[in-house]
């Protein structure tokens, strides 16, 4: 990877013209040619130093130079360079991660993590990348990639090949769970069989991205590559929200400007540690923008999906239609929470927890991001008047 910018390279001292003509016999130097020089000496310089000779650059830096290591020796004279800092760290306080910065060495942090996931059904073959979540071969990638497969296979770092299953899945937040048996018949990258090393559950990262943060988009190495495939970018938000009709319908997404395509789907998200802090989604439409879900959220569905085969959301117990003047109450239930608090057929909702809403899959999205008794406040316009309700979400399932 270049980084940007002008170049600019000093004059060697020996290059500098004059350099050979040195005549320690010749006139007196020029007045100016001092280690020192008195303010009042300068003015005339001020404002100049395009035009200033470079005699005068040198006897500045030799001068600056001069004058460092005088204040050096008066520090240490007077023991400041001995005095402890005036910051003290908080008792106990240390470094919770360590950046590692090279492409490589997240590459090489997460390789035995990100496996490549091949899926086919009626519509064909697609192919895209997984995480390992434990060592009992949990894998976790994107729902729309797997689809309705009849057969998943997943390959491991070392080229091995070995069948996986649907444990649960959950279209909201477009996660799959795959189960790999150990010990299964496998093919290995040479065509033989047997017992097949696990991929290893990735490292996850502790510490939750901000605006601004460096990240990678990690994909298993496509056929015939020995990399993992790779792109770093900034983090753009850390609460995107998404709804399309296929999947994903939710909030509190990582999006970030790092480029991802159908074979990095599924893959992770890497911090700048090498540690695993989303899961990435398949491309969203048009959108150039890559988005993931972030892992404290990724593993919290993975639970439910282990737990009962499908992930349980936050609800708010209405139905609604999109009209002109913004995503509107069709229908309460009920009993339900939304009944409990007020809510009213034709209320028009203008936002979700401070969310913005423009149509009801936007609603939805910031809903079911929460989970279950979670409280949201709803902001109404209801006739001319403006009216703020909390709702505490009753659930839903989702699979």
């Amino acid at each position: 990877m270049g980084f940007g910018g002008d170049e600019h390279e000093d004059e060697a001292p020996g290059n500098r013209p004059g350099d050979d003509d040195l005549d320690f016999g010749g006139p007196l130097p020029h007045p100016l040619d001092r280690l020192w020089l008195h303010p009042s000496e300068l003015s005339p310089f001020v404002g100049a130093t395009a035009s200033r000779p470079k005699s005068m650059w040198t006897t500045t830096l030799v001068a600056g130079a001069a004058g460092a290591i005088l204040t050096l020796a008066v520090l240490g004279a007077v023991g400041a360079l001995g005095r402890p800092s005036d910051h003290v760290s908080e008792p106990g306080a240390v470094p919770t991660s360590t950046p590692i910065a090279t492409a490589r060495a997240v590459a090489i942090a997460v390789a035995d993590s990100v496996v490549a996931v091949s899926a086919r059904d009626k519509h064909g073959a697609r192919r895209g990348s997984g995480v390992c979540i434990r060592k009992a071969g949990e894998i976790l990638t994107s729902d729309r990639l797997v689809g309705d497969a009849t057969k998943v296979d997943v390959t491991t770092s070392d080229g091995v090949v070995r069948p996986a299953r649907v444990i649960g899945r959950d279209s909201t937040t477009d996660l799959v769970l795959l189960g790999v048996a150990a010990g299964a018949s496998t093919t290995g990258p040479t065509g033989g069989t047997g017992p097949a090393p696990m991929a290893q559950p990735a490292q996850f990262a502790a510490r939750s991205l901000r605006a601004g943060d460096t990240v990678w988009v990690v994909g298993a190495p496509g056929p015939g590559d020995s990399s993992p495939w790779m792109s770093s970018g900034l983090v753009d938000s850390t609460d995107s929200l998404v709804a399309v009709s296929s999947g994903p319908t939710t909030s509190g997404l990582v999006e970030t400007a790092a480029a991802s395509n159908s074979g990095s789907t599924g893959g992770a998200l890497v911090d700048h540690t090498g540690d695993v802090t989303g899961i990435v989604l398949s491309p969203v439409g048009d959108d150039r923008m890559t988005y993931a879900i972030p892992i404290s959220t990724a593993l919290s569905v993975a639970n439910d999906l282990r737990a009962h085969g499908y992930a349980i959301h936050g609800a708010l117990g209405i139905n609604g239609v999109n009209d002109p003047d913004g995503p509107t109450v069709s229908s309460v239930i009920a009993g339900g929470p939304s009944a409990r608090a007020g809510v009213k057929v034709g209320d028009v909702i203008d936002s979700v927890d401070s969310h913005e809403v423009y149509s009801m899959d936007d609603v939805m999205a910031v809903v079911r991001h929460d989970r279950p008794g979670q409280p949201v406040e709803l902001t109404l316009e209801r006739g001319s008047a403006t009216l703020k309700v909390r709702v505490t979400l009753t659930g839903m399932i989702s699979g």
